[in-house]
């Protein structure tokens, strides 16, 4: 969704806003408003309407700080849910490598317990059943412990949408970050 261009009712001054904000600040005068939608309009109506200057701009370092935590919060989970999805993507080849190697251990088993128990039985068919039980068993293990390319691209997919999302986070935390510096001029971060 596109963002809303409106102007600040107090002081006039242009006012970009998120589409899915609920409330916005004026770099300008620092009043704060809540957004109000209905259909396609939009109005904006003050919080403080009786705070002084100095209070209002107390409030809206507040209201700033408070969406920039929950920013933050929101981009350490996208950046955690990121490194998830990119770890299921490229753990295919590392579990096709793990469930081969499980299966060439169990036919070992197989060959060594017939060997040590049952020397008589090595060479007859109750061996060779025995090995291939152990092949098809180990081979319909593989198949459903591996993921597909089909999975693969899913997480790809997912994993790009959750990147363009962190972006988004981003420019909108350097925006209040950098509307925080022009409410409070004399503090530095």
């Amino acid at each position: 969704m596109s963002d809303i261009s409106t102007s600040c009712p107090r002081c006039r001054r242009a006012l970009e806003i998120p589409y899915d904000f609920d409330n916005v600040i004026c770099p300008g005068c620092a009043a704060a408003y809540w957004i109000r939608r209905h259909g396609d309009l939009v109005s904006l109506s003050e919080m403080w309407p009786d705070a002084d200057d100095s209070r209002r701009a107390e409030n809206a370092t507040a209201l700033v700080e408070s969406r920039l935590a929950e920013i933050d919060e929101l981009m350490e989970e996208a950046e955690a849910e990121i490194e998830s999805l990119r770890s299921r993507e490229q753990s295919g080849p590392l579990q096709r490598g793990c469930a081969f190697f499980g299966l060439f251990m169990t036919v070992i088993l197989v060959i060594a317990v017939f060997m040590l128990v049952g020397r008589g039985y090595v060479g007859s068919w109750l061996f060779y059943v025995s090995v291939a039980g152990v092949i098809i068993v180990g081979i319909v293990r593989i198949r459903r412990k591996l993921v597909s390319a089909d999975q693969v691209d899913e997480f790809r997919r997912n994993r790009t949408e959750i990147e363009n999302d962190l972006t988004r986070l981003q420019s909108e935390r350097d925006r209040l970050q950098g509307l925080n510096a022009r409410l409070n001029p004399d503090q530095a971060d």
